[in-house]
């Protein structure tokens, strides 16, 4: 079933632009409960305007070569998005989501591997890492698929929406682990 998915659609990256706000909130908005769990920022995004500001905020921040962020589509439908922070010594971490009727089909370990390629060949990268909870089954489960290999569980690292702490995973792929 996931191969069906992804040969009976296009899935691609573009580079966010503004008039994305109206689809990805909408995206936020439908599955908020779940995706706060997640995504921190799920909390500051109450409208299309702060999905916008977030857009354009990411752009500057892009061109500052601090960020790397892309649009997941799936046909000629925002999906999701991915990115790329906290680039330091040439290493970065990976953050992304979806909307809640994309998950489950394979798009998430498919587009990590765009971006694996992207970070090491094009941004020269030599290491990505992902943070996952300890209870998000689903992303670990990418992390495994992509082959990264899982360093450790850091103790109460991942602030919640609700001010708590949850455990995280810590995986990370070296630039020779992916050739």
């Amino acid at each position: 079933m996931k191969s069906h998915f992804l040969t009976t659609l296009t899935t691609h990256l573009m580079t966010p632009v503004v008039a994305d706000a109206p689809a990805l909130f909408a995206l936020i908005d439908q599955d908020r409960a779940e995706l706060s769990r997640w995504m921190p920022r799920t909390a500051s995004i109450q409208s299309i305007a702060d999905e916008a500001a977030f857009l354009l905020k990411s752009q500057e921040r892009i061109a500052a070569n601090q960020f790397w962020l892309a649009v997941i589509w799936v046909g000629s439908q925002p999906a999701g998005t991915i990115d790329l922070h906290t680039f330091k010594d040439r290493h970065a971490e990976i953050g992304y989501w979806l909307g809640r009727n994309f998950r489950g089909k394979g798009i998430m370990t498919h587009v990590l591997g765009i971006v694996e390629d992207v970070a090491f060949r094009q941004l020269d990268l030599n290491k990505l890492e992902l943070l996952i909870a300890t209870s998000n089954t689903a992303s670990q489960a990418v992390a495994h698929r992509r082959n990264f290999h899982q360093d450790g569980i850091l103790r109460e690292h991942l602030l919640t929406a609700t001010g708590d702490y949850n455990d995280a995973v810590i995986y990370s792929k070296l630039s020779h682990d992916a050739h």
